[in-house]
């Protein structure tokens, strides 16, 4: 009677073990990216948005809470994000009716909706961040899941990299 002795077994269980290694860590480096061209279309699409906005109103929605330059931490982001919110959506919260003009609609992902206002939040569950005097274009940006000062090269902004 054939059998595979206790070598052979060990040998099959590593080599199992490290294709499955492999593969987990390819659909982690698969899922940062997909995280990552979300937060860029999504940033863009809200770019557009507050054009929009400013087509129709000669401003932009105000709000200087939050600056790229001093602030790296994205828990710091939600009055800015609750702005853009109001202002784009055009009322406090996602089920509500919009009560002005609605300039930009959300995923329900894109939506954090615990309390009023709601406000937007990038793929990794932060806000993102808003910065405008109301006459210049604004920036808005995502961390992309950084929560240091280290981690500013890899953030998705609507503004040129340097």
């Amino acid at each position: 009677m054939a059998a595979f002795t206790l070598i052979e077994l060990l040998a099959v269980i590593t080599i199992i073990g490290i294709l499955a290694g492999l593969t987990l860590g390819a659909a982690g480096a698969v899922r940062r990216h997909g995280a990552a061209s979300t937060a860029k279309a999504e940033v863009a699409a809200l770019q557009a948005a507050c054009d929009r906005y400013f087509a129709d109103n000669n401003l932009y929605p105000l709000d200087k809470t939050a600056n790229p330059s001093s602030s790296y931490a994205p828990t710091g982001y939600t009055a800015a994000a609750q702005v853009l919110f109001t202002n784009l959506v055009g009322s406090a919260t996602l089920s509500a009716a919009p009560t002005t003009k609605r300039y930009f609609e959300p995923k329900p992902a894109m939506a954090y909706t615990t309390g009023s206002p709601n406000y937007l939040i990038d793929p990794w569950g932060y806000a993102y961040g808003y910065y405008s005097d109301g006459t210049n274009a604004p920036l808005i940006w995502s961390t992309a899941g950084q929560t240091t000062s280290s981690g500013t090269n890899k953030w998705i902004t609507s503004w040129p990299k340097m």
